[in-house]
C-alpha cells in the first residue's frame, strides 16, 4: 500500500486564474461564489477563526484542515475556535439558541485518529455573533460580535464528558465574560496562563 506525503498548502493570492475555462475566471471568483454567505454556519465558522487567528497574530498562515485544534499562535497557544449567532441564513421562527460543540475527540495523525479523546487546545474562543437584526447583521463589523475565551482545563473541570455547552452554562460554571475584539488577544493570553 502507498503511503503519499501530505501536501503543503501555499497561500493563494485570489488572482490565480482557472485554466481550460472561457473568459478569465480568478480564484477571488470562486471564493466570492462559495463564500459570501457569511451568516451561514459553514462560512461563519471560517470567518471567526480567521479573526481570532488576526488577533493572535497568525493570520497570514493558511487555515489548517486536519490539526486536532484550530490555531497555534505565535506563542505556542494551541487555540480552537466555535461559534454560535441567533441569526442564521435560512428561515427561522425564533433566535437561535447559543450553543457550541465542546466534545473531545482522538488525534489525527496524518493517517489514522489515534490516542484518548480528549480537548487538544489550551485554549477554547467561543465567538457569538451577538446581533439581531436581520436588516443590519454584518459578520464582517466586529462590534456584532462578543468572543469569550475560556482555559481547556476549566472546560474539562466543569463540562468533563459534555458534548456541547450554551452560552450560559459557560457564563455561570466558567465564570467567563463577553470580551470586544479589541481586547481579545489579552484575554486568550490571560485564560492560557490561568
Amino acid at each position: 500500500m502507498a503511503q503519499l506525503p501530505a501536501i503543503q498548502a501555499t497561500r493563494k493570492s485570489g488572482k490565480e486564474c482557472f485554466e481550460g475555462m472561457d473568459g478569465e475566471n480568478s480564484l477571488q471568483d470562486f471564493w466570492a461564489w462559495a463564500f459570501s454567505d457569511l451568516v451561514s454556519n459553514t462560512e461563519r465558522g471560517k470567518l471567526a477563526e480567521y479573526l481570532v487567528a488576526k488577533a493572535m497574530g497568525c493570520g497570514t498562515q493558511i487555515s489548517q484542515t486536519w490539526e486536532s485544534y484550530d490555531l497555534l499562535s505565535p506563542e505556542g497557544i494551541k487555540i480552537e475556535v466555535k461559534t454560535s449567532a441567533y441569526i442564521q441564513s435560512w428561515k427561522q421562527k425564533a433566535f437561535s439558541k447559543i450553543s457550541f460543540g465542546i466534545a473531545k475527540t482522538k488525534f489525527w495523525d496524518g493517517l489514522d485518529y489515534v490516542g484518548k479523546k480528549k480537548r487538544h487546545a489550551d485554549v477554547y474562543v467561543f465567538c457569538v455573533l451577538k446581533h439581531k437584526d436581520q436588516e443590519t447583521i454584518n459578520p464582517l463589523e466586529l462590534a456584532q460580535w462578543d468572543f469569550y475565551p475560556v482555559a481547556t482545563r476549566k472546560l474539562n473541570t466543569s463540562f468533563e464528558n459534555q458534548e456541547t455547552v450554551s452560552l450560559g452554562s459557560l457564563i455561570s460554571h466558567c465564570k467567563v465574560t463577553a470580551c470586544p475584539y479589541s481586547n481579545l488577544k489579552d484575554a486568550i493570553e490571560k485564560e492560557y496562563r490561568a
